[in-house]
């Protein structure tokens, strides 16, 4: 009796620590594609866990939400809802495109239910810093440390509000790609592209700020946006710094938790576990485009390519469609509107991935340890691949490059490949070998930032600093300006002292 006594006391007391050192968390993460939620529901999921109470932001509701986890739904803020042809235009997104997602902004804030937050109490918020900025309303409101949480790589306006330092002489913007080291040509397109894209953010963060203040979502006694993010704590970022190329310095404040989403695959469904056995020894192929590229805009002359390419081949061809019907399919191919992409990398009959090249796809990629082609179709999916490249387990075809010869050589290539296996065997045991898991990661910075009042100690300086002082260009321009003028004084020195030895004396006369 005296045991269980003890042993009721002692689960007591566990429960007691436990529920001390449980936090309220805001998670917002208002706007987005619905892959975005690969990388924000895993950190919501993991906090969760821990304990936590966690109150997420999204606009894509959970079939099942977990324990601990109380949603706020805001449907406008899918950045689906934009209907594009990502086959069509320019390889970025146009700046009209973008001008859409700033209304999703000051109309997912403007929900009751959103506006009620700011009277509840929280401990920290985590912001997703795709454009979500007017919801450093709420923040402002609440009085808490913030943590930035993107889904993306590191950009440059990410740096500035971090205080990390940026390196373009040797880290390409995406947009150019450029492979180290540059010529001076290349790192000087570099500085003037990287410097664009700050000024285009700044510009888009001052339209949101316009937008919130007269719409009067924004109090009037919050500083300007910009002054604002300079107090972020943290971002979270959706990258594996031991896979980055070429590595780079980063400060305290940048957090990795790339692969955060990634897990062992699990069983198939009955019915496609069959489908994929009955692909015996030569096994299968797996081709997606993800869930932002809807794959039935894809021209017709492009089908018809991929139709005959695959209908040539021993192996399945497993393709995530977004309709139910497809003319003339060859009976060795398989149309899905929806696959568990994960528990298909992980299968042992996969034989290549055939994908869009977007960053959580290729995470998975590395995870499993599948090759893959990359038909990158827009944003940062072609810079993607080209990383991939360079790493050695896979290649790129650009659409305008594609013909049936050159798609159906590249998939025997990659299948036959061992050296390929090799690489991307290395990639994935890099990628598994950390001290600590992404999920205690992020786990452990959130309550560390609430536990220190935002960390501010962490903070570098840079932050506060103009351009110039960080990179002392006004110690090296008075440097050279003092080296001009020495040069002058030595320079009229000199011809002084020429003009003597040149003169002649008089000559006398008798």
């Amino acid at each position: 009796m005296a045991c269980w006594s003890l042993l009721i006391a002692l689960t007591c007391s566990v429960t007691v620590i436990r529920e001390s050192n449980a936090y309220d968390v805001l998670f917002i993460a208002a706007i987005g594609s619905k892959s975005h939620q690969n990388f924000y529901k895993p950190i919501a999921e993991e906090l969760a866990k821990s304990g936590h109470q966690v109150t997420l932001v999204t606009p894509f509701p959970s079939k099942v939400v977990k324990d601990n986890i109380r949603e706020v739904v805001v449907p406008e803020g899918n950045a689906g809802l934009v209907d594009v042809n990502h086959f069509e235009g320019s390889f970025f997104p146009s700046i009209g495109g973008v001008f859409q997602y700033l209304d999703a902004c000051g109309k997912t804030l403007a929900y009751k239910e959103v506006q009620e937050l700011s009277k509840e109490k929280y401990d920290i918020v985590l912001l997703s810093n795709f454009l979500c900025d007017c919801y450093l309303s709420i923040v402002h409101k609440l009085k808490v440390p913030f943590i930035y949480v993107s889904a993306l790589r590191f950009l440059s306006p990410n740096a500035e509000d971090i205080g990390n330092p940026t390196y373009p002489a040797f880290l390409s913007v995406p947009i150019l790609d450029y492979q180290h080291p540059f010529t001076f040509l290349q790192r000087t397109a570099n500085v003037i592209v990287e410097t664009l894209i700050v000024k285009l953010f700044r510009y888009i963060v001052s339209n949101l700020e316009g937008r919130c203040r007269s719409s009067g979502l924004c109090p009037e006694d919050m500083p300007s946006f910009e002054e604002f993010q300079k107090n972020v704590s943290m971002i979270f970022l959706n990258s594996v710094r031991e896979l980055e190329f070429p590595t780079r310095p980063y400060v305290p404040g940048v957090v990795h938790a790339g692969g955060i989403h990634c897990r062992p695959a699990k069983p198939l469904p009955q019915d496609l576990q069959e489908w994929i056995e009955g692909s015996g020894e030569h096994g299968f192929i797996f081709f997606s485009l993800g869930s932002v590229v809807k794959s039935t805009y894809l021209p017709e002359k492009n089908r018809q390519m991929l139709i005959k390419v695959f209908s040539s081949l021993k192996q399945r061809v497993l393709w995530k469609w977004d309709d139910d019907f497809m003319p003339d399919l060859p009976p060795n191919v398989k149309i899905m509107k929806w696959l568990p992409q994960q528990d298909i990398l992980g299968h042992s009959k996969l034989r290549l991935f055939i994908t869009h090249g977007g960053l959580f796809s290729t995470f998975e990629s590395i995870y499993h340890g599948t090759p893959i082609i990359g038909l990158p179709v827009f944003a940062d999916q072609q810079s993607n691949m080209r990383t991939v490249e360079r790493q050695g387990w896979g290649k790129t075809i650009l659409w305008k490059d594609l013909t049936e010869d050159i798609l159906f050589e590249e998939i025997i290539a990659i299948m036959d490949n061992e050296q390929m296996q090799q690489h991307v065997q290395l990639q994935s045991r890099i990628m598994r070998d950390q001290p600590i898991s992404p999920q205690e990661t992020v786990v452990f910075w959130t309550e560390y930032a609430i536990r220190y009042n935002g960390a501010k100690h962490l903070r570098c300086p840079i932050a506060d600093m103009p351009w110039y002082k960080i990179y002392n260009m006004d110690v090296w321009s008075m440097m050279l300006l003092l080296a001009l003028l020495m040069l002058w004084i030595g320079v009229q020195l000199l011809r002084t002292i020429i003009k003597c030895f040149r003169r002649t004396p008089k000559n006398k006369t008798d």
